[in-house]
């Protein structure tokens, strides 16, 4: 699944394309709005995007702008400009912001839907890493890295050598956190042994995706787990340096498959800790990673508060006890808050789950999907306030999700075959 951003200070535009794109079944995609480039860089500072559509000329911040923004803080997000102007002066400034493609809206949704599939091919291209294996084949990034670990490992793990081996971890391994700096945890189990060459390939794998924005150490090794401590490369962006190790979990994940035949899933403990308290932390993430982490779950990466709640894969609880707290637990949320943002990234992060492990076990569990059980859930609450209360049109749509009467309007009708004023005025029943 792709993540895309749609973005449009026009309302009647953006909710369109994004309809438009939430319905096309050749390609699989989680669909954001945005209707100004304010709105966007906010969504952009707490979620990965794989694709950005946007407009050129917008109030406030314009297209240009959210390029620029988006180069600097997804340098592998690809941006589409869809824009009203066919003026050469905007497509230079789009190439200088290296936007990967420059439509015109009057070409109407065919080219769209074109740029988006050749930016997919693209991102799945850029999954091929065969130089980094050639890079783990090299003794001496091998050595070195051996050391960076056991460094690493020994100033989170042992308190008392912590300070002897301040200087010596700067100065002769050269390590690239800041002791003086509180850290995140992050663990991964792989399904099949481990050995030094493809622990280090798996690092230099996290390294590829996360490194612009996340500074990382491997920490601690066995057969089959593998621990980093990180920190953001800059300190003030610690919102978008989480969100970028979980944004890029799915895409680290692939890689490691395809480029190592290895199965591997994460355990992160975002919430940062200072180096003299993070012993206890980090010995707790080795063993929720080692014993309670299923490598073959296809999980790419939970919050180690998916082990902390009911939910989680807790020790005692059986497959189906698991799969019922699961489905419950999701179908809670959605009915509490069916007003709500109710975007599988939204729902990701209420249940410590990444998005496509949730959206295909969801599937697996119910046989239906989230799209079709949320457009179930606010179609009968809709209903039911149709009938039972006097409530305008207009304030139903809000009360069940959507930000305008016409979109409400249109989707209703589409899944009960007659109008929201019809239903409240007939006899209409919920199939």
């Amino acid at each position: 699944m792709y993540r895309v951003l749609v973005v449009d200070d026009e309302e009647m535009i953006t909710d369109s394309l994004a309809g438009m794109l939430e319905e096309t079944p050749q390609y699989e995609l989680d669909v954001y709005k945005a209707y100004s480039g304010t709105e966007a860089l906010r969504l952009l500072n707490e979620f990965q995007f794989d694709i950005v559509v946007s407009d050129i000329c917008m109030p406030g911040i314009t297209g240009i702008e959210l390029a620029k923004n988006i180069r600097q803080k997804w340098p592998l997000c690809h941006v589409i400009f869809q824009t009203g102007y066919d003026d050469f002066h905007y497509a230079q400034q789009a190439i200088r912001q290296r936007v990967t493609h420059y439509i015109l809206k009057s070409e109407g949704d065919e080219f769209l839907l074109e740029a988006i599939g050749e930016c997919i091919r693209s991102i799945e291209r850029d999954m091929d890493m065969q130089d980094t294996l050639l890079k783990t084949k090299e003794e001496t990034r091998l050595y070195k890295a051996m050391l960076r670990r056991n460094m690493v490992q020994t100033l989170l793990f042992d308190q008392s050598k912590r300070t002897s081996h301040r200087d010596r971890a700067y100065e002769k391994v050269e390590i690239d956190l800041n002791l003086s700096l509180p850290v995140m945890l992050l663990a991964g189990r792989s399904a099949q042994e481990l050995t030094e060459e493809t622990a280090l390939a798996i690092d230099l794998a996290m390294q590829e995706k996360i490194s612009y924005a996340v500074k990382s150490e491997a920490a601690w090794m066995d057969k089959h787990v593998i621990m980093w401590a990180l920190q953001p490369v800059e300190t003030e962006n610690l919102r978008h340096a989480q969100a970028v190790v979980k944004g890029m979990a799915e895409g680290i994940q692939r890689t490691i498959r395809q480029m190592l035949g290895i199965s591997i899933s994460f355990v992160f403990r975002e919430k940062q800790i200072d180096w003299e308290h993070v012993s206890q932390p980090f010995e707790e993430l080795k063993h929720i990673a080692a014993n309670r982490l299923r490598a073959d779950s296809q999980i790419a990466m939970a919050g180690i508060e998916y082990f902390e709640e009911d939910g989680g894969m807790a020790g005692g609880q059986n497959e189906a006890e698991l799969e019922k707290s699961f489905v419950s637990r999701l179908m809670a949320y959605m009915t509490e808050h069916i007003d709500g943002d109710l975007s599988l990234c939204t729902l990701s992060e209420k249940l410590h789950l990444n998005p496509s492990y949730l959206s295909r076990r969801f599937k697996e569990l119910t046989g239906r999907t989230l799209t079709e059980v949320i457009l179930r859930i606010r179609m009968e609450t809709a209903c039911e306030l149709l009938k039972t209360t006097s409530y305008r049109i207009s304030e139903i749509a809000q009360m069940v999700g959507y930000e305008t009467a016409a979109n409400f309007s249109k989707v209703f009708k589409k899944a009960m075959k007659m109008t929201p004023r019809e239903y409240r005025d007939g006899e209409g029943t919920m199939q």
